[in-house]
């Protein structure tokens, strides 16, 4: 296992301010054996220049002929890999020099398919650990994913013979949920092992965080259940799966036309949802004058 290749997907786009560090954070891995998959999705800054100024062989670069969405990007970039294990990396985010080696041996075992760890999300304000330190997780996860998604995409490291029994890896429809869509149905036919360290770090930042974001995330999300739902048509423990996955979709829809000051749109959808103490206390802050402040803060919101 500690003499197989690992392909790092990097997907970029206009990614110079942090680029330096991300790329350092995998050369730097105690793990050697490693391909670094550079995909420049058309960058109009100094990113291709950083990257090529790199002499390490290991450093892949291609470039997009036209700019696309990052689903279709990721696509084209997992095509060039040749690991036998496959992770990702953002152009913002960093991984400590131990994570590719402490995460193999947490994916010995042969049903072990992907395997994730806790990860600090961090900016100038915050440093912050993804997961508390007691937390654990079954190997099991797809119905858990469906309820409520929580991985971060850049602890993930998993097999590629698992990706090669799916009928399609990333879907290219989606520009932000693919990496959710993936690992859903990439957990269906495997298990997940979690090693309980934090091994990455993830950049939070303004612009990810944007509200303009969480209309694209909704669309998304309501083609993620549609598509999950022929794949699960006869699954009864996916449909109660799918009652709390589209009740915190109601949560999130309602925050997006609360900033878009739809206030009827936001009383027609509170009809919808479950009696629960998490609803409750959304419907008490609908009139807090502060509100989209604590519903970003409060509910978990990333997805």
């Amino acid at each position: 296992m500690q003499d197989k290749k690992i392909s790092i997907i990097m997907n970029c786009y206009n990614g110079q301010d942090f680029l330096k560090e991300s790329i350092n954070s995998v050369i730097k891995q105690t793990y050697k054996k490693w391909e670094l998959i550079f995909y420049d999705n058309c960058s109009t800054d100094r990113s291709a220049q950083i990257v090529k100024k790199y002499k390490d062989k290991r450093i892949k670069y291609f470039k997009s002929k036209k700019n696309l969405n990052l689903g279709l990007a990721r696509k084209n970039a997992l095509s060039k890999a040749k690991g036998y294990f496959i992770a990702f990396l953002d152009t913002d985010d960093i991984w400590k020099k131990n994570k590719l080696r402490t995460q193999l041996k947490f994916l010995k075992n042969e049903e072990i398919g992907f395997c994730i760890s806790n990860s600090v999300f961090f900016n100038k304000f915050k440093y912050k650990n993804f997961y508390s330190k007691k937390k654990c997780f079954q190997k099991k996860v797809f119905y858990e994913l469906i309820k409520n998604y929580f991985i971060s995409f850049d602890t993930v490291i998993m097999k590629s013979k698992y990706l090669k029994k799916l009928d399609h890896t990333i879907d290219e429809r989606f520009n932000i949920i693919h990496d959710m869509d993936l690992l859903i149905r990439l957990s269906d036919i495997c298990e997940m092992n979690y090693a309980p360290f934090s091994l990455s770090k993830w950049r939070m930042r303004e612009e990810s965080l944007s509200y303009n974001n969480f209309n694209t995330i909704i669309k998304e999300k309501k083609i993620l259940i549609k598509k999950l739902d022929k794949l699960k048509k006869d699954d009864f423990r996916f449909k109660n799966s799918k009652i709390k996955y589209l009740d915190t979709l109601n949560r999130q829809e309602i925050l997006l036309f609360l900033s878009q000051k739809e206030i009827f749109k936001v009383f027609r959808l509170v009809k919808e949802l479950k009696v629960n103490m998490k609803n409750i206390i959304l419907i008490i802050l609908i009139f807090f004058p502060f509100k989209k402040y604590i519903f970003k803060n409060f509910f978990n919101l990333k997805y």
